[in-house]
C-alpha cells in the first residue's frame, strides 16, 4: 500500500468520482488517511491544463524548506496508482515524484505526488473559478488553511508566508513579545513536554500538549533569521532547533508553524505538567 499527497482537484471526491466513472472505474480505491502538510514546496497556478482549458495547481520546490503545501493523505493501491496516472497524464503531463510529508499528528511519512513535467513553476495560469473551489473547498471541509491557494489565484508569490508558534518568552504579555515577528492569528495546542528552564521554558518531543500562540509572517525568511539568533540555533551545540509542527488552533483549524525546540540538558529542571508557560 502506497500513501499519496493530494493538493490539487483531488482534494475533491466528487471531481475524483466523476472522472473515475467516465472510465468504468471504482473510486472508492482512493482512501484518505490524514491531513498532512508537505513541507519544502510552494503551491502555485503554473501548470496549464489541456483538459480544462485553463491553469492548473502545481507545486516547486522553495531553497529554504520553511513553509509548505496543506493537502491530504491517501491510501492507495497498485491499481488505484495507474489510475492517478492516468488523470495526472504521468509523465508527459505532471511526473510522479516521491516526497516527505508530515501528518496532522507530526509523523513523517514517504509519499507519492504529482509535479507538472511541463512547466518549471514560473508561469502563471488562471484557473476556472470552479476549479479554484474544489480546491479550496476541499481544504476547509478538512479544517486546512486557504491562504496560499487563494495568494496563488492572483499570481502572488506565496513562498515566503507562514506560521510561527510561540509558546514560551514570546507569547503575548511576556517579557520578549516585542521580539515575536508576525501577526497574531490564534491559540493553539501542540504535541509535546514543556520544562522550566528558570527564565524561560524548553520544549521536547513527548506525549503532552504545550499551548500555545500562533502568528501569521508574511516575511518568513528575515523573520527565521531573527527568531534563530534569539534562540540561540546558531551555537555550537545549538540551544535550540526549528521543527515545523501541527498545531490544533482554537479556531478548529489544523495550521503548521515553525517551532523551536531544545537542544540542552533537562536534568534537574521540573515539567510543566499543564503545558502552559505563565
Amino acid at each position: 500500500m502506497n500513501l499519496y499527497f493530494a493538493y490539487g482537484s483531488n482534494l475533491d471526491f466528487d471531481d475524483w468520482s466523476e472522472w473515475c466513472s467516465n472510465r468504468n472505474a471504482d473510486p472508492s480505491c482512493l482512501v484518505e488517511y490524514k491531513r498532512a502538510y508537505l513541507p519544502g514546496f510552494s503551491i502555485n497556478y503554473s501548470h496549464y491544463s489541456t483538459t480544462r482549458e485553463a491553469g492548473a495547481a502545481n507545486i516547486l520546490p522553495n531553497k529554504h524548506g520553511l513553509n509548505g503545501t496543506y493537502g491530504v493523505l491517501f491510501e492507495v493501491d497498485t491499481d488505484c496508482l495507474k489510475l492517478l496516472d492516468k488523470k495526472e497524464g504521468h509523465p508527459n503531463h505532471y511526473r510522479r515524484k516521491n516526497v516527505e510529508a508530515i501528518t496532522d499528528c507530526g509523523e513523517k511519512v514517504e509519499a507519492i505526488t504529482y509535479i507538472s513535467s511541463k512547466y518549471d513553476g514560473n508561469s502563471h495560469f488562471p484557473p476556472s473559478i470552479m476549479y479554484h473551489n474544489l480546491i479550496v473547498n476541499g481544504l476547509s471541509k478538512r479544517q486546512l488553511p486557504t491562504f496560499d491557494i487563494e495568494f496563488s489565484l492572483k499570481g502572488n508569490a506565496n513562498y515566503n508566508i507562514g506560521f510561527i508558534v510561540a509558546y514560551g518568552t514570546l507569547k503575548r504579555g511576556h517579557e520578549r513579545e516585542h521580539f515575536m515577528p508576525g501577526d497574531f492569528v490564534c491559540d493553539g495546542k501542540m504535541k509535546g513536554d514543556l520544562y522550566d528552564l528558570g527564565p524561560y521554558p524548553g520544549l521536547v518531543d513527548g506525549n503532552g500538549q504545550v499551548v500555545c500562540e500562533v502568528y501569521l509572517s508574511t516575511n518568513l525568511v528575515d523573520d527565521v533569521r531573527s527568531l534563530d539568533q534569539i534562540e540561540g540555533t546558531n551555537l555550537n551545540p545549538p540551544l535550540y532547533q526549528r521543527k515545523l509542527v501541527p498545531v490544533e488552533c482554537a479556531d478548529g483549524n489544523l495550521r503548521f508553524g515553525i517551532c523551536y525546540f531544545y537542544n540542552g540538558d533537562l536534568q534537574g529542571h521540573s515539567k510543566i505538567i499543564d503545558g502552559n508557560w505563565t
